[in-house]
């Protein structure tokens, strides 16, 4: 084994990545997250169940999000958990490729570390969301661009296919739609026309979008009717900025995007990238040149891209989009990997950097942040690179194993399927349940094919309906995990404690972890 690693690195580094991808994938699953996902799950049941249709609704088009993790749930049965296997695949196609291409003298330990450990990169490991699969494409396309010279013809296939199937998964690719016409002038000027590689990209580019304009010009009589689509799915919310007057917009454009990545734990991975950007842009070398140019396009465009074409709004920050970031960062962290101990200034900017995210989670209170932020301190101390390696395992390991224990604890999954499970199958109360809104949202892809849930969930939102009725019998399951993912819930539920308190009595109660079951019979008048 000592001689495989050593005679061996980047298969080592490969493998023991993607075993501990797969065994984060098989031991940090904690369900669905009642959201978006509960459409790409129902979309693809329906897509090989040969139901689906395209319609307006945005969703519907992103046929990358859901027809291959359709065909998972399709051979292995409709298992969220199974069905996100998708994901997995995705990931550990994309370790394989950075891993491929990594320099020589460049530690790929280092790299399978810093693309397999971000907390919000593993918490979407074990969901289906586009975002995931996303992970794959954006890779793709510097990959293809690095064999431009070698290969011209497959290179530039390569990269349109990445940005068009990436695109019909999710249109966050847009970002790297400048990355063919910077690398044209970054050709152009060291003297490396690279001509059929960008004739290339041409032709390709015109096949794959004449092709994809003239399906909705066939199907819904206009061939940007997916633009009017994405216009029309993203709307007025808490998560715009346009509508909330030039403060908003002004702090959105400035500092809410550090501040961000700082909350959100992708600081790191940025300022440590630095050092191989500096690298890569004094020696001129591929694919550094590739995937340093993709991420001055992925920051930039989630920056300052908008959300819509009818009004400038930039995007929301979510986290969960963001996961894209990182993998193209961490084949840009070994090629800079040591810098500092032959260049003191860039060590003094590094250390000042990640003082400042130090700094920033003081101020916002997030004392785990600080610390894990600060561990990172000691790398610059550290001589022997062994040491420095399994000082980097440690502290990037310990915090991602971490985050299982954490979404255990603040989601308790399995206590509420087995306690919802229970009370839908029980024989002696067949009285309605009122659930919280996103479990209800949820019901096909929780119990699927199961009529009877249909008909007793009942979400509080709706509760005004059922007061007309007002049923002799109740059973009330408040999900707890609500605090967390739903605060906006609260008001639903202080509503129907009133309403409750009026008009009810406590028959039976039970809490566990954090599912709530109570049984209420009508008050006698």
């Amino acid at each position: 084994m000592t001689r495989f690693v050593q005679n061996q690195p980047k298969r080592a580094a490969f493998l023991s990545g993607t075993i501990f991808l797969f065994l984060y994938w098989l031991l940090g699953f904690d369900g669905i997250t009642f959201s978006d996902d509960v459409y790409y799950l129902l979309a693809g049941k329906s897509f090989w169940e040969g139901t689906m249709e395209v319609n307006a609704y945005h969703f519907s088009s992103r046929w990358g999000a859901y027809v291959p993790s359709g065909f998972i749930g399709f051979i292995l049965g409709f298992d969220p958990h199974k069905i996100s296997l998708i994901s997995l695949l995705s990931y550990v196609g994309s370790l394989y490729l950075l891993i491929k291409i990594l320099p020589m003298g460049s530690n790929p330990w280092v790299l399978a570390l810093w693309a397999s450990t971000q907390v919000y990169f593993l918490h979407f490991l074990t969901k289906v969301y586009p975002d995931s699969l996303l992970v794959f494409w954006t890779v793709l396309v510097p990959f293809s661009a690095y064999f431009r010279k070698e290969n011209p013809f497959l290179a530039s296939l390569g990269v349109i296919l990445g940005l068009f199937l990436g695109f019909i998964t999710k249109e966050t690719i847009v970002f790297l739609a400048p990355l063919p016409i910077l690398l044209f002038i970054w050709d152009r000027k060291n003297q490396n026309s690279n001509t059929p590689f960008y004739f290339g990209i041409l032709g390709w580019g015109l096949l794959f979008g004449a092709a994809y304009l003239s399906y909705f010009w066939i199907k819904f009589g206009d061939p940007f009717f997916r633009v009017s689509s994405i216009n029309a799915g993203h709307y007025i919310s808490e998560f715009t900025y346009a509508d909330k007057g030039p403060w908003a917009m002004f702090r959105r454009l400035s500092y809410l995007p550090i501040l961000t990545w700082v909350e959100r734990s992708y600081w790191l991975w940025i300022v440590l990238a630095l050092p191989g950007v500096w690298k890569t842009w004094k020696t001129k070398h591929s694919p550094g040149i590739e995937f340093a140019l993709t991420a001055f396009c992925l920051i930039l465009g989630f920056w300052f891209m908008s959300s819509t074409l009818e009004i400038y709004n930039p995007i929301y920050l979510n986290p969960r989009h963001l996961i894209i970031l990182v993998p193209i960062l961490a084949f840009l962290i070994p090629l800079g990997w040591g810098i500092w101990e032959e260049n003191p200034k860039v060590k003094q900017l590094l250390i000042a950097l990640i003082a400042l995210g130090v700094g920033i989670s003081l101020v916002q209170k997030d004392f785990k942040m600080v610390v894990f932020q600060a561990s990172f301190l000691g790398i610059f101390w550290i001589k022997n690179s062994k040491f420095q390696t399994a000082f980097l395992f440690l502290i990037l390991i310990v915090p991602a194993l971490a985050s299982i224990f954490y979404q255990e604890k603040i989601k308790a999954y399995t206590d509420f399927i087995e306690t919802l499970s229970k009370e839908l199958n029980s024989t002696e109360n067949q009285s309605i349940i009122i659930v919280n809104d996103f479990v209800k949202f949820s019901e096909e892809v929780l119990f699927p094919e199961d009529e009877k849930a249909k008909i007793q969930l009942f979400p509080l939102e709706k509760l005004d309906s059922l007061k007309g009725i007002h049923p002799k019998e109740i059973r009330v399951l408040i999900y707890e995990y609500y605090l967390h993912a739903y605060p906006q819930e609260q008001e639903e539920v202080d509503g129907l404690e009133a309403w409750l308190k009026q008009h009810y009595s406590l028959e039976k109660e039970a809490k566990e972890n954090k599912v709530w079951i109570r049984t209420f019979t009508q008050s006698s008048e």
